[in-house]
């Protein structure tokens, strides 16, 4: 085997490497970023309706014009206690349509003692849709990148090693 193809083939195996803990750190940052605005909007339209409710005002229509659900119930302190106080999750809401939601559930307390479950919800991408859409464009600008790097090597390895 030529030292050059002995070369690159190293540059290539590291670069596959490289290239691939990028790719799927790239994915992770780009869900749980997702999810930190969706969540930080949940957040703050769970605020709008506990500072509401605890103020004794009238509380949004359920039926506002967003997309943003809502249900507020009356718990017993027993299992006000045994849930965390706030919890997101995804799951599939049932409106005119299913569709992916995320959704924030949190427990509080009023003046009197009663406890409250407020549960939040508003629609969210499709992850497995962003999946495979990042997964088709990783890939190919994976492909593109490392075939550029590897002829670009090969070029400067030639054109370098020929007086050799």
């Amino acid at each position: 085997m030529k030292l050059i193809y002995y070369i690159i083939f190293r540059i290539t195996l590291a670069l596959t490497l490289i290239l691939t803990v990028w790719a799927v750190f790239f994915y992770v940052t780009m869900i749980d970023e997702v999810n930190d605005e969706v969540d930080d909007s949940l957040e703050d339209y769970s605020e709008t309706i506990i500072i509401r409710a605890l103020a004794g005002e009238e509380l949004p229509s359920k039926n506002n014009g967003s997309n943003n659900q809502y249900y507020l119930k009356e718990i017993t302190k027993e299992y006000a206690k045994s849930r965390e106080d706030i919890q997101y999750k995804d799951s599939i809401v049932e409106k005119e349509e299913t569709e992916p939601a995320r959704i924030l559930t949190t427990i509080f307390k009023d003046d009197e003692d009663r406890y409250y479950e407020l549960t939040v919800s508003t629609p969210s991408i499709e992850k497995d849709d962003l999946k495979s859409a990042i997964q088709v464009w990783i890939i190919f600008l994976y492909v593109a990148l490392l075939l550029c790097i590897i002829i670009i090597s090969v070029w400067v390895f030639y054109r370098n090693m020929r007086p050799l």
